[in-house]
């Protein structure tokens, strides 16, 4: 039996995932962590992919009818949603069980864990169920024994025993609630663009890197379409105050640490997100009122502002097409 030193959970999501190699760099990260006193929690998501291509067999073997089974929330009898969310849970238990067989071939005690046996417990629903109850006693008896726990992120058991799935960026979310559950030191999500950046950096190559941001913030980024982290997950974050961090996989890759709280030392900045659908993008600004523009600098199909969490939110929509042009001047204009 061990205590060691303090609890750190790891999130490696399929952006990070996309080879053998880039697991066994992810295996690596948890090993020096390891070796260096701490205990880590691994939660892993699919091979990047691996999902999309689960939910596409799916459909092309489903009438046309079904196409609603993308949908979060079935009800817990409906018999096509319960397997398709039984498929999309494979390619997490595949992730997790290479992981602890990668911590095992160096020397490392692991095991894998379903979402189910890490405690984690859902709404009686399928494709995008709400995480209801996280119980940590698996997990910490593990830990207790020297073990390192890799779980199967995205996905838990429902109140009616069946296995549910969380719905997009699930894994975000399991590794949040069980670093919530375990008081864990901080939660660390592992992202292919390193930390948090004032704009999405594939869209505004001038984007520069926040070294830190309060949740509420990083919250409000995630509801007007960021995709960085989960929405729901920064909030349970917030409200168990949780320290995450966001990073790449090098050592000395970009970070920036998630505040659960705001401080008056640190003055919000500007935030840029690009919500893109099928033909038209929202570009949101965020920031203090005092700081914000009336209108964006923009030729828009639409366009407003509201205040949002003591922040100002001012959006234009613009066709698809000129997104990453409209993103690019109002980051000119207004935040270089």
């Amino acid at each position: 039996m061990t205590t060691g030193g303090g609890i750190v959970v790891d999130k490696f999501g399929g952006s990070v995932l996309t080879r053998p190699e880039d697991l066994a760099a992810a295996v690596e990260v948890v090993a020096r962590q390891h070796r260096n006193g701490l205990r880590p929690v691994a939660v892993v998501s699919a091979f990047e992919g691996v999902t999309d291509a689960i939910l596409g067999s799916a459909t092309a073997l489903l009438p046309e009818e079904a196409v609603a089974l993308r949908e979060p929330g079935h009800a817990p009898d409906s018999a096509m949603a319960r397997e398709v969310d039984r498929a999309l849970a494979t390619g997490e238990a595949l992730s997790a069980a290479l992981f602890a067989l990668g911590l095992q071939s160096r020397s490392i005690n692991a095991r894998s864990f379903s979402g189910a046996e890490a405690g984690i417990r859902t709404a009686a629903a399928h494709l995008g169920a709400e995480v209801r109850r996280v119980y940590s006693r698996p997990l910490r008896s593990a830990l207790a024994d020297g073990l390192v726990p890799v779980v199967a992120g995205f996905q838990g058991v429902g109140t009616h025993g069946e296995l549910t799935t969380l719905g997009r960026g699930g894994t975000d979310l399991s590794a949040v609630v069980l670093a919530v559950a375990l008081r864990a030191d901080r939660c660390e999500l592992f992202k292919d663009v390193g930390g948090v950046w004032e704009a999405d950096p594939h869209l505004v190559p001038a984007a520069r890197l926040l070294p830190e941001i309060d949740a509420r913030h990083l919250e409000l980024m995630a509801e007007l379409g960021s995709q960085i982290v989960h929405p729901v997950a920064v909030r349970r974050a917030r409200r168990g105050r949780l320290q995450l961090r966001v990073r790449g996989l090098a050592d000395d890759a970009e970070a920036t640490d998630v505040h659960p709280r705001p401080s008056k030392d640190r003055e919000p900045p500007l935030l840029l997100v690009v919500d893109r659908k099928s033909r038209i993008a929202r570009v949101s600004l965020i920031g203090p009122a005092e700081r914000m523009p009336e209108l964006l600098p923009l030729p828009a199909h639409g366009e407003g502002s509201f205040d949002e969490g003591g922040m100002r939110v001012v959006w234009a929509e613009v066709p698809v097409a000129f997104a990453a042009q409209a993103a690019q001047s109002v980051h000119a204009a207004l935040m270089a």
